[in-house]
């Protein structure tokens, strides 16, 4: 069984109010509702993987900080037909403002939310609690 290591992006920013960005996959890709993801190529840093999934599937460049959320999660999905076991790691982006977005052909769709309407957009339950983890960051 094939392996991959994948990272997933909250970028939010806090400027006028917390909003917290959620992209929505094309139908091909599921249709649901998620952060930026993507998956770690060989010999990349983790953090370096996020800052290039944000901007290849935002076309944000500008990133204030990158923070890790401490949480990691594992789990089994068929990509390109192969069953693999995968493990995502999760990480803040903030940024000064919220920025019209450059969707990648992975996603149709984008909004810029409050950390309750995200709860409501967000389907997995690993993204709920990675974004309790951003939430609780930025209340300390």
């Amino acid at each position: 069984m094939a392996t991959r290591v994948n990272v997933q992006g909250f970028v939010y920013c806090n400027h006028p109010t917390l909003q917290i960005l959620v992209l929505k996959r094309t139908p091909q890709r599921g249709g649901y509702w998620q952060p930026v993801c993507g998956g770690v190529e060989n010999g990349e840093a983790h953090t370096d993987a996020a800052l290039r999934e944000i901007a290849e599937e935002t076309g944000i460049t500008v990133i204030k900080s990158l923070t890790d959320l401490n949480y990691t999660f594992t789990y089994r999905e068929t990509k390109n037909g192969v069953l693999m076991d995968m493990q995502d790691y999760c990480y803040a982006a903030e940024i000064g403002h919220p920025v019209g977005i450059d969707l990648s052909v992975e996603h149709e769709d984008y909004r810029w939310l409050s950390c309750a309407e995200a709860q409501e957009y967000l389907k997995w339950e690993h993204n709920l609690i990675a974004l309790e983890r951003l939430m609780q960051l930025l209340r300390n």
